[in-house]
């Protein structure tokens, strides 16, 4: 195998880890966020908040569910959000979730 080759066949395996792992770190996130809301909430039971949020976007694909149901929930409670601030906490949170993930399991290229 030549040096190319290796290069090819360990950039292969990163981008398949990768896809492997963004469910992981999809719930990881979305784990992230919900506990993020249930303190924001002033909520005690953020297990339980945060089973609550996990059950209302389980049958859903994408964000739209799990931020209605986020933001929703922090109207309800009197706080002024938006949308788009929301999205910007859930993408901070992808980032988060992602490099939990990695510390617990390094991805190497060669």
């Amino acid at each position: 195998m030549t040096s190319n080759d290796a290069w090819r066949r360990a950039i292969e395996d990163k981008y398949i880890k990768d896809f492997q792992r963004l469910p992981v770190t999809r719930a990881r996130r979305d784990f992230l966020f919900a506990k993020w809301a249930a303190q924001e909430l002033g909520r005690n039971d953020i297990d339980a908040y945060v089973e609550e949020v996990r059950l209302s976007s389980a049958t859903s694909t994408g964000d739209a569910a799990l931020l209605h149901k986020v933001l929703e929930d922090l109207r309800a409670a009197g706080l002024n959000v938006k949308e788009e601030g929301l999205r910007s906490i859930l993408h901070e949170m992808m980032f988060e979730a992602a490099a939990e993930l990695e510390a617990a399991n390094p991805i190497g290229i060669a």
